[in-house]
């Protein structure tokens, strides 16, 4: 039964892509330029039509491939990417695809890491307790980073206050974003920092 819906909702995220691949290409070309952030490499037009057709590749490979991992890896890698447009209509406040408040955007940014989840769980590409090492793994980071997670909740809470829709759902997600960017810049120092300790020695 387990095998049955994993494979059941691979063919189903496969088909998923390839439709929004899809629309990429044909009528909602130019609604979604507007999620394409302003300091990408490439002019809008050409991200959008070159992540429909890597859409619609993902799609197809999810359906038909036999290489069930590396497709569900590749395909979360994809959804990653493509993650800092989402990230860019939500700070922005760009209304497309009926986004048109902070509350929506919001909405749509959780729904991202779900999309990878979805990758890589229906292709079993997924270790096994993934979800605890995560959870293990992120309260120990807390627990070493105090003042970074302090900072990063305290950039959220004000960056809120400039925002059209400052409800809780959004505070929330714009703290959680804060939050992990402030301690991944963090837990970067301190690689480049006892890296350079070691060189030192």
């Amino acid at each position: 039964m387990n095998a049955f819906m994993r494979k059941a909702t691979q063919i189903l995220l496969g088909a998923t892509l390839i439709y929004t691949g899809t629309l990429h290409l044909t009528s909602s070309r130019q609604e979604f330029q507007a999620q394409v952030p302003p300091w990408a490499p490439f002019t809008p037009d050409f991200i959008v039509l070159a992540s429909g057709v890597v859409e619609i590749a993902l799609g197809l490979a999810l359906i038909f491939l036999q290489g069930r991992k590396a497709v569900g890896i590749a395909t979360a890698a994809f959804f990653i990417a493509i993650f800092p447009g989402n990230i860019s209509q939500f700070v922005n406040g760009i209304d497309a695809f009926g986004l048109n408040d902070d509350r929506a955007r919001a909405i749509r940014l959780l729904f991202q890491p779900l999309l990878v989840l979805w990758a890589l769980w229906s292709t079993t590409a997924m270790p096994k307790e993934t979800f605890k090492r995560f959870w293990n793994y992120l309260k120990e980071t807390i627990r070493e980073n105090k003042l970074a997670t302090v900072i990063g909740i305290l950039i959220g809470g004000v960056a809120t206050r400039f925002l059209e829709d400052g409800n809780l759902l959004v505070t929330t997600v714009l703290t959680g974003m804060s939050t992990v960017g402030t301690l991944a810049f963090v837990l970067g120092i301190k690689k480049v920092w006892q890296k350079n300790k070691r060189q030192t020695k």
